[in-house]
C-alpha cells in the first residue's frame, strides 16, 4: 500500500480520516488481534502513525461501547499498548492514562493472549476486575473533550494519510 492517498480519496466520502486509516490498512492488523506474533509483525511494519490511530480508533470504539471489560474481553485489548502510545503520540495524554491504568489492573506483565485477558478480567457481572470508575472517567473525558479529541485524532489520520508523522 501506498503511503499517500490522493487527495480526492481523502474528500471523496464523508468519512472521518481515522475511519479512512481503519478502512485502509485495518484489515490485516483485525484479522490478526488473536494471533500475538503475527499481530505484532503486521502493526510493527506498518508507519507509526498509522499504527497509532488504528490502534486509538480499535480502543476507542469498544470502550466507548461497552467499556474496558469489553474491549479487553474481546480480541482488541492486544491493541492496548499501541493504543497507549498512538494518545501520547497524538498529546491525548489523559486518554492515555486511563489506558495505562486500565492495563494495570491485568498485572504487571500485560498478556496478549486473549483467553489468558479473559481469565483475568471476569465476565460481566461476574467476579474479575472492576472497570467501572476508569469507564466512567474515559466517558467523561469523551463527553467534555470528545470534539476536540476527534479534531486531534482526525489532523493526525491526516497527516498520517498523507504520510506524515511516520
Amino acid at each position: 500500500m501506498s503511503d499517500k492517498f490522493p487527495p480526492d480519496y481523502l474528500s471523496a466520502r464523508d468519512v472521518p480520516p481515522s475511519e479512512k486509516v481503519v478502512e485502509l490498512w485495518g484489515a490485516p492488523v483485525i484479522g490478526a488481534l488473536d494471533q500475538p506474533p503475527k499481530y505484532r509483525r503486521i502493526i510493527s511494519a506498518m508507519p507509526s502513525a498509522i499504527r497509532n490511530v488504528i490502534c486509538v480508533e480499535l480502543l476507542t470504539w469498544q470502550v466507548l461501547n461497552g467499556g474496558f471489560r469489553q474491549y479487553f474481553w474481546n480480541s482488541y485489548g492486544i491493541t492496548a499498548q499501541g493504543a497507549i502510545q498512538g494518545f501520547r503520540a497524538m498529546g491525548l495524554e489523559m486518554h492515555a492514562e486511563l489506558t495505562r491504568q486500565a492495563c494495570a489492573l491485568l498485572g504487571e506483565c500485560f498478556p496478549d493472549e486473549r483467553l489468558a485477558r479473559m481469565e483475568i478480567v471476569g465476565e460481566a457481572g461476574g467476579r474479575g476486575i472492576d472497570f467501572n470508575a476508569l469507564d466512567d472517567a474515559f466517558y467523561a473525558l469523551e463527553e467534555h473533550e470528545r470534539e476536540s479529541s476527534e479534531a486531534v485524532l482526525d489532523a493526525y489520520a491526516t497527516a498520517a494519510l498523507n504520510g506524515q508523522w511516520q
